[in-house]
């Protein structure tokens, strides 16, 4: 796997490692980007998307990542209104 440079900690795997810190809260920051970690880079996760409905699972994603998500989605819903 790719190793970005920035990283200093080892985080975690989502749905493989469970990082809970004392008040009970996941933070996006503690894991890998699903994403990236998918194509074997080492990337630390900044958000949580989507956080729509709590139904709905959230994954951890790197900005980049997520906002490349928020615009495929915007443009298949505009694809969609025919």
């Amino acid at each position: 796997m790719a190793i970005e440079k920035n990283l200093e900690k080892k985080l975690g795997v989502w749905r493989v490692d469970k990082i809970v810190g004392e008040d009970k809260q996941a933070f996006a920051s503690d894991y890998y980007c699903v994403k990236c970690y998918k194509e074997n880079k080492l990337v630390q996760a900044e958000v949580f998307w989507p956080i729509i409905d709590p139904d709905i699972p959230a994954y951890p994603y790197c900005r980049p990542c997520k906002n490349k998500l928020c615009l495929k989605l915007i443009l298949a819903m505009g694809e969609n209104k025919n």
